[in-house]
């Protein structure tokens, strides 16, 4: 009896434990701050990114949302610290372009972004603009591609050395016999001044930054990178449509987490995410004001166009002998 009794007692203590167990596993979540890290200083296009949808979120699940900029490295620095964090669903990395680009950079990564982290969603793809000063007189990407042909070329400003907005002019060079000039900059402010001040006959360029000095005649833009016409700039054409089609490339970005994180997390942030693209003033500010397309979805997608990014874009810096400044 004593041995009976002894067993009913450790299997009222054994269902205690569960329970207490479930009620934890079940906690709602989230029940504390949530912080997004962006591996850029504050104000450009990805903090701005970052700082909207934050709000979004946090005003959806009533949880403070902290950006934390962590600048450095060519985004290394900052995806690092969400490698290494826990995969609880409260440390987010926003993540652009870099992630797929940064293997072929440099020679050694302290994570490997496919496999340490896991994908959320895919926020936003943003065209480059390829453009010219206004007293150039190209009036098609064709009659640009034709006199970069001849001797010496042509010069392009990007915002800086191993950045899309470069590539692109490599990706020219390589597939249509062009002699583009790399011209590098710290950042699209210095490049568009030049551009304007005609120092420099043309840019490669995000939209977003790009789109004001075309609105105002200073600058006139040719085509555009992404594989659709963009709502910002309606009247420009495709590099497809102009018959480059190999120089399509989209500026994305997206959140990721560190690797592990539960399904379930996942799935309510992709959702809360999800929801908040679709909120008017999210969409005023990225679509219309900044020239970006929406995107969401789900984690799955992201992840595979994450792939095929960094299928496409490692192997040609690797031959182009491309490193990380």
């Amino acid at each position: 009896m004593k041995i009976a009794r002894g067993l009913v007692l450790v299997a009222l203590l054994a269902g205690a434990a569960c329970a207490a167990g479930a009620a934890v596993a079940q906690e709602v979540f989230p029940s504390r701050p949530i912080r997004i890290v962006v591996p850029f200083a504050p104000g450009g296009i990805t903090d701005i990114l970052a700082r909207l949808l934050g709000k979004a979120l946090s005003d959806a699940v009533g949880q403070p949302v902290v950006i934390e900029n962590k600048p450095g490295g060519g985004q290394v620095i900052g995806t690092e610290l969400v490698v290494r964090s826990k995969p609880d669903g409260y440390t987010i990395l926003l993540a652009s372009a870099p992630i797929a680009t940064n293997p072929g950079l440099f020679a050694k990564l302290p994570y490997n972004a496919l496999t340490d982290l896991a994908p959320l969603i895919s926020l936003t793809a943003q065209g480059f603009v390829i453009a010219v000063h206004e007293k150039q007189p190209y009036r098609t990407l064709g009659e640009l591609v034709a006199a970069a042909k001849a001797p010496p070329g042509v010069a392009y400003a990007s915002p800086g050395n191993s950045t899309l907005m470069h590539l692109v002019g490599q990706v020219m060079n390589a597939e249509y016999q062009t002699s583009f000039q790399h011209i590098p900059y710290k950042g699209s402010g210095p490049a568009l001044q030049d551009v304007m001040g005609g120092q420099v006959p043309m840019i490669i360029d995000p939209v977003s930054t790009s789109v004001g000095p075309i609105r105002q005649g200073r600058l006139r833009a040719l085509a555009v990178t992404h594989p659709t016409r963009l709502r910002a700039l309606p009247d420009v054409p495709t590099v497809r449509e102009m018959g480059f089609a190999k120089a399509e490339a989209v500026a994305f970005a997206g959140f990721m987490v560190p690797a592990g994180t539960p399904g379930p997390l996942v799935a309510r942030l992709n959702a809360e995410f999800n929801r908040a693209l679709n909120l008017p003033e999210v969409r005023e500010r990225l679509v219309d004001q900044m020239g970006n397309t929406l995107t969401g979805g789900t984690p799955e997608e992201f992840g595979a166009m994450l792939k095929a990014e960094t299928e496409r874009w490692v192997p040609l810096i690797r031959r182009l002998g491309l490193k990380a400044d």
